[in-house]
């Protein structure tokens, strides 16, 4: 059939699909790319294409832990066969070798950071084990440390390779999985690095505090744990999380391997993934939104890469708000007849408009259904604007709101989920207000102005091009959204865009500077002007945008911004990520993308409300696990946005070796809060009220090993 690898614009069509039994694998070249390994496939589905035609589609992870989509195209009986052959192989892994996938979740998380080595035919030679567990910074118990230490550089690979067989004969997997001629197979790679992963005295201590006298941990010992240790109340997520690690091991206790998986699994999160449960019912004015700025580049906004893909990773992470620079304006022999997506009078690069659109159809509702919005600031003559809608139109179809179909509708993001909203200008209603304000007499009236009547709304409505007509976010110009005159345009959904350095001055800055705005200064600028701001945001949208003068893409300080009540601070994503990024992926972790804003901020009284006592969190570490070493570059591709990572990798990166091996092995914790508006601070030590510190480090030696108690 027809194969694709995640890979939208060159589709490969082999000779040959076969499955190669060692290794669990499916295959369709030589290459070890071009695979399937059963153990890692998480879903498999069949989706009709018409015209007798069918595509299995098979989500699975490759041995580099990255996110992929094989698809198979044939006709309909075939992709059931596909599917139903996939889905028999998958369920007799799980039957002869229980626990499986979850030993897999751990490989997949290693491999996804650290090379572990594996070859084509995905197996481990047994003389690379040892190197694979020092690379992936596992406690692997004395064996693995003798080989390192005694087997110097200059030993035969037969001493390595007696020392690998002594580790993996420890954790031995059915015979039926293991593959011959010296090698092991990624379920053996998981169980093996798993035993070291957990080998830890603080978490073996915990197991034994509420085992019972067989070493096993029963339903009541794991309730007891998690409301004494955890915390946690008895509710049907901590016992669903027994039930499923249970029944991932065919049993119905928990073995201590089991009980670490557990902590050391997503599951165990401090905060739950879909925990956000906020109302969303509530106006789009109501809400922070994640919003990037120049969303296409890649790099610096002078010399950048303008690309698809940076559209595809920001949606991918939850980005409900992109930003799409159309131009018209390049004499490129690819671009001539078409709009393009660039930043202008730069030395960016271009891509085409259609690619991009294509790009955010296919990735808009992965992560989040909550409404998307696209910010087109245009450049591009009538004839490309058309083109531009024409485009739109084709890629996201019913997805796409015009302003007929928002007038009289509930404007939340509850009511617009799986819908595209576009922001722009609308230069005839901006003419026509400015035209009737000019008229006025104003001698007669007393008044700066009259709003635009009924039939000149009517009259410039109906003139509206098929672009327009697309707009459903309709830009007011700031003095007027500033002045309150915001009501004379007549929008259903209006929003203002506003730069950091107006913003500065709205908020009581009196010199705001091109470097930052920053909370400190806020919070000694005019409370009355932000809690001003603050009424004025709760009823119509503000996008705040960057200095123009930030060429290296530096973000500015987004917490001024929010706390002013913006709910769309415009930050650069396509960068790897400064503290600004860090704070808007914090804040919008496991939110769909929409925030709600406290409710002071929004019913007048003004946030923060004063506070009459602090309230006081305290953590304690137990235990660190996986540690990079210093000086190694070990990013994580795992998580709920992990499909964003196959899009401009480089943002990703990937392993590094430390440069030199430290001999010192402190350890050093840094906790920071960030509030957005009030008082925090973080200490070893509780502090008085007046004392403004954001952060403590604290070498871990000096506070009791690695297992200090954390005052914010």
């Amino acid at each position: 059939g027809r194969v694709v690898i995640d890979d939208l614009y060159e589709p490969s069509v082999p000779s040959f699909v076969v499955l190669d039994a060692p290794s669990l694998a499916l295959g369709w070249s030589w290459s070890s790319r071009d695979r399937v390994f059963v153990p890692l496939v998480t879903e498999v589905a069949v989706e009709a294409r018409g015209g007798g035609l069918g595509t299995v589609c098979v989500r699975h992870r490759n041995l580099q832990g990255e996110l992929r989509v094989l698809r198979v195209t044939s006709s309909d009986e075939e992709a059931a066969a596909w599917a139903a052959a996939l889905q028999a192989l998958m369920a007799e892994v799980a039957l002869r070798s229980p626990g499986a996938a979850s030993h897999l979740w751990l490989l997949s998380r290693m491999a996804a950071s650290v090379s572990i080595g594996g070859n084509a035919a995905g197996v481990l030679p047994l003389n690379s084990l040892p190197a694979a567990a020092n690379r992936s910074n596992c406690s692997l118990a004395a064996v693995v440390k003798s080989a390192r230490d005694s087997v110097g550089a200059d030993a035969n690979a037969r001493q390595l390779e007696a020392r690998a067989v002594r580790l993996a004969q420890a954790t031995p997997l059915p015979e039926w999985l293991t593959p011959a001629g010296g090698s092991l197979n990624m379920l053996q790679v998981a169980e093996v690095l798993l035993s070291g992963y957990t080998a830890q005295d603080e978490i073996r201590q915990l197991f034994n505090d509420y085992a019972n006298a067989d070493g096993e941990m029963d339903l009541r010992g794991w309730l007891a744990f998690q409301a004494a240790v955890q915390e946690e109340p008895d509710v049907p997520a901590v016992r669903a999380a027994y039930a499923r690690a249970c029944g991932d091991a065919g049993s119905s206790r928990l073995s201590y391997m089991r009980f670490a998986m557990l902590l050391l699994s997503p599951e165990n999160r401090a905060v739950p993934p879909n925990a956000y449960t906020a109302d969303l019912s509530q106006p789009l004015s109501h809400y922070w939104v994640a919003t990037s700025h120049n969303s296409y580049i890649v790099g610096d906004q002078l010399t950048g890469r303008s690309t698809r893909e940076a559209y595809m990773r920001q949606l991918l992470q939850g980005c409900r708000h992109v930003e799409i620079d159309c131009w018209d304006q390049f004499q490129l022999r690819s671009c001539k007849t078409v709009p393009v997506v660039t930043h202008g009078h730069t030395l960016c690069t271009v891509e085409s408009f259609d690619a991009v659109a294509s790009a955010i159809a296919r990735t808009a509702f992965v992560t989040s259904d909550l409404p998307v919005i696209l910010s087109l600031e245009m450049h591009c003559k009538p004839e490309r604007q058309h083109a531009i809608a024409l485009a739109l139109l084709s890629n996201l179809g019913e997805r796409l709101l015009s302003c007929d179909d928002i007038e009289g509708s509930s404007l939340s993001p509850e009511a617009l989920r799986g819908k595209v909203l576009c922001k722009g200008k609308v230069k005839a209603v901006l003419a026509a207000v400015r035209e009737a304000r000019s008229s006025a007499d104003v001698a007669e009236t007393g008044e700066a102005g009259r709003t635009v009547s009924e039939r000149e709304r009517a009259s410039v409505a109906s003139s509206e091009t098929l672009y327009v007509r697309h707009l459903t976010l309709r830009t007011v110009p700031a003095d007027d959204f500033l002045a309150g005159l915001s009501h004379e345009y007549g929008f259903a959904l209006p929003i203002t865009s506003i730069g950091e350095e107006r913003l500065g001055q709205e908020m009581g800055l009196a010199a705001p500077r091109a470097e930052a705005l920053d909370e400190g200064s806020v919070s000694r600028g005019m409370a009355g002007s932000v809690h001003a701001l603050q009424r004025k945001t709760a009823e119509q949208l503000l996008r705040v945008y960057p200095l123009g003068l930030r060429f290296a893409g530096k973000n500015l300080d987004p917490l001024v911004c929010w706390r002013a009540g913006a709910q769309h601070v415009a930050l650069n994503l396509g960068q790897h990520p400064d503290l600004a990024a860090q704070l808007h992926y914090a804040l919008f972790e496991d939110t769909g993308g929409y925030v709600r804003k406290p409710e002071e901020m929004v019913d007048g009284r003004g946030w923060p409300p004063r506070r009459e006592s602090l309230r006081r969190v305290t953590i304690e570490l137990l235990s660190l696990h996986g540690l990079p070493k210093q000086g190694e570059e070990r990013p994580s591709r795992d998580g709920a946005h992990g499909a964003s990572h196959g899009y401009v990798p480089e943002l990703t990166g990937s392993w590094r070796a430390p440069a030199a091996v430290e001999s010192s092995s402190t350890l050093r914790l840094k906790v920071s809060l960030h509030a957005i508006g009030g008082f925090c601070s973080v200490s070893t030590r509780r502090q008085p009220r007046q004392v403004e510190t954001e952060h403590v480090t604290s070498s871990a030696g000096e506070h009791g090993g690695v297992r200090p108690r954390l005052c914010g």
